[in-house]
């Protein structure tokens, strides 16, 4: 609305008076009409970008907040209105990747470098997402891409530090970390990465005690000590020795074992442990092979064979087992065991079944919690005229390993079965572990 004294054609405008027509030319009659229609173009035209910085702000206000969700919906929108945003469009691939969505993430990664080739903030969140999938191979030749283009980025070390850690390759991940802090000295994840690899050491002293209760029969004390070698590459040995007093009897029990990789990720364990041939409640003698194969960078099948020697019988335990990282943090162990049991004195068997699931959370650098849960059943009817020896159970377990320092720290652990008839059984151990 015009004010007083404002101008038009020549002429004051003032409250009450008629405005004078004057006849326009015919050639510039709907000059007029077209600026009125063209000036909410214009004022739009001016105010997009401010209303997109606008959207930014609040969206990046809700990746602060960790609100990624919400951030997420003014992303796309902002990517919606223009495809030509790439910065939205990598935004909206970049929080898909922090919730987890890695293949929704990849496609949008893989659209912006379509639309926009050699973006360099696409190229790097390709490489995060391929190498959060355990695809190492493929992150890698694109890093080696960009590395060629940008020797001295700091972003694209970080990420060749973090697969030379990831793939195994110790040496270069020091060398690859510290290149970068010579280049940027304050870089955190760097620094803390380095630490980690040089605090990283070749044993591990261990030593606990462990506890069992049962309703139906005496309870179980007992204490180990445990030694472990690793060579940081291919090579783990182990040499453990216990004493326990289970049912009123003391029993001692002496182990040594050993891993080794062959070729990427093939890996062979042998393990044998013995006790003197008087004991009656823990084996004698107890023998494990197993091998594992490495599927995928996270997934990993394999098989054991296990043969324990007891006073009265013979145990021979065929397992499956499947190793499964379902995230950098999260990890699930799964078994099944059939077992052949052969008693000496009358020459018969029964197999009976078991198996268990266990998962591993690295909630927090120092805390790694895990729960577990096992059933199984055992059967000897055949063999013993009152069936003693038939019996299921479901065990629930939790626990966790608690680092104190990068150098030691604590383990804790608590189960509970429930078997038939009504019996009940638990126990919980405790241990302290040194790395030197």
């Amino acid at each position: 609305m015009r004010q007083a004294g404002d101008r038009c054609g020549g002429k004051t405008l003032e409250p009450g008076r008629p405005l004078e027509v004057r006849r326009v030319p015919r050639r510039g009659r709907f000059l007029p009409y077209l600026a009125l229609l063209l000036a909410p173009l214009s004022v739009a035209a001016q105010s997009a970008p401010a209303q997109r910085a606008e959207a930014m702000e609040r969206a990046r206000a809700h990746v602060e907040a960790q609100e990624y969700g919400a951030a997420l919906h003014i992303y796309r929108e902002l990517a919606a209105e223009n495809p030509r945003d790439f910065e939205a469009r990598i935004w909206v691939a970049r929080l898909q990747s922090w919730q987890g969505n890695y293949r929704e993430a990849e496609q949008g990664y893989r659209q912006v470098l379509r639309d926009a080739p050699g973006n360099f903030e696409a190229e790097l969140g390709l490489v995060d997402v391929l190498s959060w999938q355990g695809r190492y191979g493929e992150a890698e030749e694109r890093l080696l891409g960009l590395e060629a283009e940008y020797p001295e980025d700091t972003e694209v070390l970080l990420r060749r530090a973090r697969l030379h850690r990831w793939r195994g390759r110790r040496k270069q991940a020091l060398a690859t970390y510290e290149r970068l802090l010579a280049l940027e000295p304050g870089n955190q994840e760097a620094q803390e990465a380095l630490a980690a690899l040089r605090s990283e050491t070749r044993y591990q002293l261990a030593a606990g005690y462990f506890f069992e209760e049962f309703d139906f029969a005496g309870e179980t004390n007992g204490q180990f000590v445990e030694l472990l070698y690793h060579d940081l590459d291919r090579v783990w040995l182990l040499g453990r020795f216990q004493f326990q007093n289970k049912f009123d009897e003391n029993n001692t029990r002496y182990t040594l074992g050993g891993s080794y990789r062959f070729f990427r990720r093939t890996w062979v364990r042998a393990e044998a442990s013995l006790a003197p041939p008087n004991d009656r409640v823990i084996a004698n003698q107890d023998y494990t092979l197993e091998i594992t194969q490495g599927l995928h960078p996270r997934l990993a099948a394999g098989g054991s064979y296990r043969f324990l020697n007891f006073r009265d019988a013979d145990v021979q335990v065929v397992t499956a087992l499947v190793n499964w990282t379902l995230r950098r943090d999260l990890r699930l162990y799964v078994r099944y065991s059939p077992a052949r049991t052969m008693f000496d004195s009358t020459g018969q068997s029964v197999w009976n079944q078991n198996g268990f699931a266990r998962l591993e959370w690295d909630a927090h650098r120092k805390v790694s919690p895990y729960v577990l849960f096992a059933v199984g059943s055992e059967s000897f009817a055949g063999l013993t005229a009152e069936q003693l020896g038939r019996f299921a159970a479901q065990t629930w377990g939790v626990g966790a390993e608690v680092r104190v320092t990068n150098l030691q720290g604590f383990r804790v652990g608590y189960y509970f079965q429930s078997r038939t008839r009504n019996n009940r059984q638990q126990g919980f151990s405790v241990s302290y572990f040194l790395r030197f």
